[in-house]
C-alpha cells in the first residue's frame, strides 16, 4: 500500500517540528492511536528514515557554513578548533607519536599530539 498525503505530512512533522504524536493526530485529523499505527509500518519507516536522511543533509550544510565562518574567529582558540574540525572532516588527522616507557613493572603508553594522554 502506498502512503497517503497524511501520512507524508506526518513525516515532515515528525522530522521538522517538535510536535508530539497526539499533537500530529490532532493536526491531520486523524485518530490519536492512528500516528503509532503508521509508524509500525515498513513503508512508513522507511520514508522516515528518507526524510531524516534529507534533514541531516541540509544540516550539514549549514555546519559546514558555519565552521568556515568560525575559522576566521578573531579567538586564536575558537578558530584552531574550526581548522582542526575542518582538516578531520576532508580526512586529514593529526598525526600521533606514541611513546613507551618501561619501568620495572609499571608500563605507560603516552599519546603525544593527540587530545589525551593513555596510562596503563
Amino acid at each position: 500500500m502506498k502512503l497517503n498525503s497524511k501520512m507524508l505530512e506526518a513525516i515532515q512533522l515528525m522530522v521538522y517540528t517538535d510536535m508530539q504524536k497526539q499533537e500530529i493526530a490532532k493536526k491531520l485529523n486523524v485518530a490519536g492511536n492512528t500516528i503509532s499505527r503508521w509508524m509500525d509500518r515498513d513503508d512508513f519507516q522507511e520514508e522516515l528514515r528518507r526524510e531524516m536522511h534529507r534533514g541531516f543533509n541540509a544540516l550539514a550544510l549549514k555546519a559546514r557554513k558555519k565552521l568556515g565562518e568560525l575559522m576566521d574567529s578573531k579567538n586564536d582558540g575558537v578558530a584552531l578548533g574550526a581548522c582542526k574540525e575542518v582538516l578531520n572532516k576532508a580526512g586529514y588527522m593529526e598525526t600521533q607519536k606514541i611513546e613507551q616507557k618501561v619501568d620495572t613493572n609499571i608500563i605507560t603508553v603516552s599519546v603525544v599530539g593527540g587530545d589525551e594522554d593513555a596510562t596503563d
